[in-house]
């Protein structure tokens, strides 16, 4: 390994020394980083995890005073319970406009920002870890040439751009103006960097119209069942098929005085969803007759990796021959089926074949809000079921009259 220069170690050595005198022994370091200056912080002193500060600095020894002002002024951040953002407000104010993305700490940025969202309860771990994790990566690459918030849409848009308008283009750009305006709003970004109002160039129109996710109908499903060979994976389908569940509440089911429950709990904009007991729709024979709370047990199911339910089952599906015919059988007509397509179905069946069955009813059983259940499933219904509502209703009237 090849010995530090001179005013290196001279850095180096200074800087023991002062944080020596600020009651630090160890847990702080300054290496060089693609030129400029960066500091370490040790997990003992990071909260049990790592950190690094990049510094608008170069790694050169006309600055070694500067730098170890800021590594001492790091850990008095630390010591004082200060975001280590803080600790650089006096390099960043020393600074022209031309060398701003220089001065911002983005990994120090986006960490916050995680950790807002779980502490404030708006995401859960594991929707971090699955969603909003790799989206955050774009934007660290990004960092490093973007010096305005165009310049950072425009590069993380750039992978997509034969996909204009597609849900992944979507997601990442709703995820990186959050990130911009929630550091603009909380001090920790320069105003220049709030996101434009309108996101709609950046996203883009999708060129041509998607397939809809359709329902599985009654016999596909049973087709399905019978062609699945693993009586672990059919038992996991069948539980899907029966109680419009989402793939993920596969591994929150447990049984409660004779009863089956999903205790899993959704975070969305309208709320949490609260445990609840599963009920088979009075019209489905089918269902009742696989006998499945009676039969039920967490080791009659396959393993699933927790947080990706519908991933580790969607590879088993596609593996099914009848699971891939089916599907080109669908996109053929202009639809699209999925694992979702058991849940869509509950719902389609529970409001074509169950008319009686008030909508607020079927949601709950579904697990989510009313307001949820009218936007995702108010489509698929069509004038025939109107009409018969409304000649229902007429006749209920008659006969009450």
């Amino acid at each position: 390994m090849a010995r530090p220069s001179d005013w290196v170690a001279v850095l180096r050595a200074g800087l023991s020394h002062s944080l020596s005198q600020e009651g630090c022994r160890s847990g702080i370091t300054v290496n060089e980083k693609r030129g400029k200056a960066r500091i370490n912080v040790a997990e003992a002193l990071g909260g049990g995890r790592r950190r690094q500060v990049p510094l608008p600095l170069d790694w050169a020894p006309e600055n070694v005073d500067a730098i170890r002002e800021a590594a001492v002024a790091v850990y008095r951040a630390i010591a004082a319970g200060r975001p280590l953002e803080t600790a650089l407000a006096p390099l960043v104010a020393d600074t022209t406009s031309t060398q701003a993305t220089g001065l911002i700490n983005w990994p120090g940025l986006i960490e916050a920002f995680q950790e807002k969202k779980l502490r404030s309860g708006e995401i859960k771990a594991t929707t971090w870890a699955n969603v909003y994790s790799r989206r955050m990566r774009p934007i660290m690459a990004a960092s490093e040439k973007a010096t305005t918030p165009v310049q950072m849409l425009e590069a993380i848009t750039a992978p997509w751009a034969s996909q204009p308008g597609c849900r992944g283009r979507q997601l990442q750009v709703q995820q990186t103006a959050a990130l911009l305006r929630w550091g603009v709003d909380t001090g920790r970004l320069p105003a220049e960097w709030a996101p434009p109002l309108d996101l709609t160039p950046y996203v883009g129109r999708k060129r041509e119209t998607t397939a809809i996710t359709t329902p599985l109908g009654i016999s596909d499903i049973a087709a399905l069942v019978e062609a699945i060979p693993d009586p672990k994976w059919r038992f996991a389908f069948q539980l899907l098929a029966a109680y419009g569940l989402r793939p993920e509440e596969l591994q929150h089911l447990e049984l409660r005085c004779g009863r089956l429950w999903c205790t899993y709990s959704k975070i969305t904009s309208r709320g949490r969803t609260e445990p609840r007991p599963l009920r088979l729709l009075p019209c489905d024979p089918w269902a009742a007759a696989w006998n499945l709370e009676a039969s039920y047990r967490a080791d009659r199911l396959p393993p699933l990796r927790p947080g990706m339910g519908a991933d580790c089952m969607g590879v088993y599906m596609r593996r099914r021959t009848l699971w891939t015919e089916l599907r080109r059988q669908y996109e053929a007509q202009g639809e699209k089926l999925v694992l979702y397509s058991c849940r869509h179905a509950y719902a389609h069946r529970a409001h074509t074949l169950c008319p009686t069955l008030p909508t607020k009813f079927v949601a709950a059983a579904m697990g989510h809000s009313l307001e949820t259940h009218l936007a995702a499933y108010s489509r698929w219904i069509g004038d025939d079921e109107v009409d018969a509502a409304f000649e229902r209703a007429a006749l209920s009237m008659a006969q009450a009259g």
